[in-house]
């Protein structure tokens, strides 16, 4: 399928910067990615079985002390 898009400049000119920055990369096949992402049905369902699966967590990590980040200063 061929088609004409128009944009606008500044959005053509970070195209064409993407482009020249990114030279694995052709205008067609980044459309096709952008396209692909964009017209995907998100399926949070999944996610959200996910979610359900934790019941019980701690507060904070002070009751799992193994789940703490020590911090530590280099000055």
């Amino acid at each position: 399928m061929k088609c004409t898009i128009n944009l606008p400049d500044t959005l053509a000119q970070q195209l064409e910067q993407y482009l020249k920055d990114n030279p694995n990369q052709t205008l067609d096949s980044l459309i096709q990615e952008a396209l692909e992402e964009k017209l995907t049905n998100k399926n949070l369902s999944k996610l959200l079985n996910l979610a359900g699966i934790v019941s019980e967590s701690p507060t904070n990590a002070s009751n799992n002390p193994e789940d703490s980040i020590d911090i530590i200063n280099p000055c």
